[in-house]
C-alpha cells in the first residue's frame, strides 16, 4: 500500500479505515483454506495513530485508504534502458509486435499490459518495477505503439492478443510470469489471459479496472454516463457527428476513425481524443489536449483500435469472464482504483473484488483514471508491485 493512509476519527475507530475486519477474516480464512493457499498480504505501514494495530493483522479485506500525498519514495524508479528489444511476428502473420525486456535478466519475470486498446507502451511503464528484482517485459499490442501495421484492425481481437502473450512468453523462454500488471484495458486483458492460462501466472496487480460489460462499454460515450460530469464537453463530442448519428456515438466514431480519408478521420480523431482526455483525470493534460485539437494527425491511430473493441464488446463474453475468475481466485492479486475515476467507475473494481475475495483492494481518494495524472494512484500501484518482490 502507499506510505500514507487516510485518517479519520469516528466512534473511537482506529485511524486506518478497517473494512469489515472480523467478519472478513473469518469468512475468507475459510475460503483460503478451501483454495489451499495463503491469502495475499499487502505490506502495510501503519500510520502513527494506529501503531498498536500490527500489520500482520491486516488482511486483504482491510482497506487502508491512501492519502493524497504520495511519499517521495513512491516516485517512478529511475530511468533505465531495455537490454533486449525485438519484434514478434504473430502466428496469423498479420502483425509484427514490438517488445522490450529490461531490469534484472535473472529476476522475476513481470509482464506489463498497456491500456487502450491501442495506447501502446511507454518508457514510464518499465519504471513501475524495481529493476533489481524484476525481469520486466513490455510489448505493444496489435496495431499499437511501435507494432506494425500501425492502427491495423485486421485480426485485432482479445483472443488473438491472448495468443500473442503466450507466443511472447515462449519466445522469451519464460516458464511462468511471476507477475502480470495491467491498467484500464490492460487490467481486462490481464484477466482474460490469466483465466485462460492460470498455470502461467503467479500473481496480478490490476488498476483502474475496466470490465467489458455492456454498461461499462457504453458509459464513457453516454449522456447518462460520463456525460453527466462534463456536459459542455459532451455536447462538443456529439456536435462532431451528424444529428442522425448522435444516438450511437460508438458506431459513428468507429466508422470515421477507421476511414482512410483524412478529411473524415482527423476531425473525428481530434474530437474523440479531446473527450477521452477529459475523462482520464481530475487534472487533464491541457497541453496535450490543445495539441490534439491543433494537430489531430499527431494524436495517433490508437483511438480507432479502441472503438473497434468497444463496438464489438471487446470480443469477450463479460459474464463468462467474471464467472471464470474462479480459475485465478487462488492467486495473490492487488486491485487499485481511483475513487474519482470517471472513465471506468469504481463499480468495476468492486465487482471484480467480489469475484476475487482474497485480493487486496485499495480505493484511492481524489484519484481519477490515469496513473500518469494522479501521483497518489501511481504510488499505490508501485507499492502493490513492490509487495510481490
Amino acid at each position: 500500500m502507499a506510505r500514507a493512509f487516510l485518517r479519520f476519527r469516528a466512534f473511537g475507530a482506529p485511524a486506518c479505515a478497517l473494512v469489515g475486519v472480523a467478519a472478513a477474516k473469518s469468512r475468507n480464512s475459510r475460503a483460503a483454506e478451501a483454495a489451499d493457499t495463503r491469502p495475499y498480504q499487502p505490506r502495510c505501514r501503519p500510520c502513527s495513530s494506529c501503531l498498536s494495530w500490527k500489520s500482520s493483522f491486516l488482511s486483504p479485506h482491510v482497506q487502508c485508504l491512501t492519502s493524497t500525498a504520495a511519499g517521495p519514495s513512491r516516485a517512478l524508479y529511475p530511468e533505465l534502458q531495455p537490454y533486449q528489444t525485438g519484434t514478434l511476428t504473430t502466428l496469423d502473420g498479420k502483425h509484427s509486435l514490438y517488445y522490450e525486456v529490461s531490469g534484472n535478466p535473472a529476476g522475476k519475470p513481470a509482464l506489463f499490459l498497456h491500456g487502450g486498446p491501442g495506447d501502446g507502451s511507454s518508457s514510464k511503464h518499465r519504471r513501475l518495477f524495481d529493476p533489481s528484482v524484476y525481469r520486466i517485459v513490455v510489448f505493444d499490442q496489435r496495431g499499437a505503439g511501435k507494432s506494425v501495421p500501425a492502427g491495423s484492425l485486421d485480426g485485432n481481437t482479445s483472443e488473438n492478443l491472448v495468443e500473442d502473450i503466450e507466443q511472447l512468453r515462449q519466445e522469451l523462454d519464460i516458464e511462468k510470469w511471476g507477475l502480470v500488471v495491467g491498467g484500464s484495458w490492460g487490467s481486462t486483458l490481464s484477466l482474460i489471459y490469466s483465466t485462460r492460462h492460470p498455470s502461467k501466472v503467479s500473481g496480478l496487480v490490476l488498476y483502474s479496472i475496466f470490465l467489458p460489460t455492456p454498461e461499462a462499454v457504453k458509459w464513457p460515450y453516454s449522456r447518462e454516463g460520463a456525460g453527466l460530469f462534463f456536459p459542455e464537453e459532451y455536447e462538443a463530442f456529439l456536435r462532431a457527428l451528424p444529428v442522425e448519428e448522435r444516438a450511437t456515438p460508438i458506431d459513428a466514431y468507429a466508422r470515421r476513425l477507421s476511414s482512410s480519408d483524412p478529411a473524415v478521420c482527423y476531425p473525428a480523431r481530434s474530437s474523440y481524443t479531446l473527450w477521452i482526455m477529459r475523462l482520464l483525470g481530475l487534472q487533464p493534460d491541457e497541453d496535450f489536449i490543445a495539441s490534439c485539437a491543433a494537430k489531430p494527425e499527431e494524436a495517433g491511430p490508437g483511438s480507432a483500435i479502441e472503438l473497434h473493441y468497444m463496438k464489438h464488446g471487446c470480443f469477450v463474453d463479460s459474464v463468462q469472464l467474471l464467472e471464470d475468475c474462479w480459475r485465478i481466485a487462488h492467486l495473490p492479486c492487488a486491485i487499485v482504483h481511483g475513487q474519482n475515476d470517471i472513465l471506468c467507475t469504481p463499480a468495476n473494481a468492486w465487482t471484480l473484488r467480489k469475484r476475487l475475495p482474497l485480493s487486496s483492494f485499495m480505493m484511492i481518494p481524489l484519484a481519477g483514471h490515469s496513473s500518469s495524472m494522479a501521483p497518489q494512484l501511481r504510488a499505490a500501484v508501485i507499492d502493490a508491485i513492490d509487495s510481490f518482490r
